[in-house]
C-alpha cells in the first residue's frame, strides 16, 4: 500500500492542471459559499421552513428537497463554474502559456473540467450529507442503496452541465454565445409549451414517444433518474410533485406519471435509459470540445 501522500503526488504529477484547478477551488470563498448554502437551503426546508411539503413526509423527504435543490440551484453553479473556467484563461490570455506546456491541447481542456468538476462535487457531496444527516434524524433512516444512489445521480448531474457549459465555451467564438445556449438548455424543460408543437409534428400522436424526447433534456432525465432511485412512480417531474399528486387530492396536471398512461411501461422510459441519457449528455460535448479544441487556431 501507497502511503496517501505519495499517491496524491503521484496524481498531481500525472495531471497538473486538474490538481491546480482543485486546490485553487477548494481555497475559493465562493465555493465554500455554494457548500454552506447548498447545505442550510436543505437543512431548512427539512425543518419546514418556507414550503411545507403537502404529504406526510417519510425517509425519502430528504432526497426530494436535495433532488429539487440540485436540479434548481446545484445545475446553475455548475454552468457558471464551467463558463468561468475556460473564458477566464480566454479573457486573461494565460491560455496561450498553458497550451505551450508540453502535452496535447486536449488535455488542457479535459483537466480544468476534471479539477472543476471534482471540486463542485466535493463541496456538493459535503452540503449533501450535512443534509441526509439531519433528515435521518427527522424523518428516520433511508435505505442505504437510495443514499448512495441520489448523491452519486446529483453529482453526476452536476459534472453533466459542467461538460456542456466547458465544451460550449470552448468551440462558441465568444462567451456570450457560449453561455446563452447553455442557459437556454437550461431553461427549456420550463418553456416547453413553446417546443411543444414542434415535437408532436416530429413524433406524431404517440405520447411514448412525445415523453421520451421530453426526457432527453438533461434535467427532465435527473428528475426521472433520482425518481426511480427514491421509489417514487415513474416520473420526469420534480419527486415532490410527484408524491403530492399521488398521495393527495391536490391536482398537478403537469407531472405526467408514467403508470397512469400505459399498462406497461415501455423500455425506453425506464429509470435506468435516463442514467444513460445524463451519461451520454456528460461525454459527447466533452469528447467532441477536446476533438474541436486540437485544432483550433488560439491567436
Amino acid at each position: 500500500m501507497y502511503p496517501p501522500q505519495t499517491v496524491l503526488q503521484s496524481v498531481s504529477s500525472r495531471l497538473p492542471l486538474t490538481s491546480k484547478q482543485f486546490w485553487t477551488k477548494v481555497q475559493s470563498p465562493r465555493y465554500w459559499m455554494y457548500g454552506l448554502f447548498l447545505c442550510g437551503l436543505g437543512v431548512a426546508q427539512m425543518l419546514g421552513i418556507g414550503a411545507s411539503p403537502n404529504y406526510d413526509p417519510g425517509s425519502e423527504h430528504g432526497f426530494v428537497i436535495i433532488q429539487s435543490n440540485i436540479a434548481y440551484f446545484g445545475s446553475l453553479i455548475a454552468i457558471f463554474a464551467g463558463y468561468a473556467s475556460v473564458t477566464s484563461d480566454q479573457a486573461s490570455g494565460r491560455i496561450r502559456l498553458l497550451l505551450k506546456l508540453p502535452y496535447a491541447r486536449w488535455r488542457y481542456v479535459f483537466e480544468k473540467y476534471l479539477g472543476e468538476g471534482l471540486a463542485l462535487g466535493t463541496f456538493t457531496a459535503l452540503a449533501i450529507l450535512g443534509g441526509l444527516t439531519v433528515s435521518a434524524t427527522i424523518y428516520g433512516q433511508p435505505p442505504v442503496l437510495t443514499a448512495v444512489t441520489v448523491p452519486l445521480l446529483s453529482i453526476g448531474y452536476l459534472f453533466v452541465w459542467l461538460s456542456f457549459a466547458v465544451a460550449t465555451s470552448v468551440v462558441a467564438k465568444t462567451g456570450r454565445q457560449a453561455i446563452t445556449v447553455v442557459i437556454s438548455v437550461y431553461l427549456l424543460p420550463m418553456a416547453w409549451t413553446l417546443v411543444t408543437p414542434a415535437v408532436s409534428w416530429l413524433v406524431g400522436d404517440d405520447p411514448a414517444l412525445f415523453l421520451f424526447v421530453e426526457r432527453l433534456l438533461p434535467m427532465n432525465a435527473y428528475f426521472a433518474a433520482t425518481n426511480w432511485a427514491i421509489g417514487v412512480p415513474n416520473s420526469h417531474g420534480p419527486a415532490r410533485d410527484v408524491l403530492t399528486k399521488v398521495l393527495t387530492d391536490i391536482p398537478r396536471p403537469t407531472t405526467i406519471i408514467v403508470s397512469e398512461l400505459f399498462e406497461s411501461v415501455p423500455w425506453f422510459l425506464s429509470g435506468w435509459v435516463s442514467v444513460l441519457v445524463l451519461v451520454i449528455w456528460g461525454l459527447v460535448p466533452m469528447l467532441l470540445a477536446c476533438r474541436r479544441f486540437a485544432t483550433a487556431d488560439i491567436a
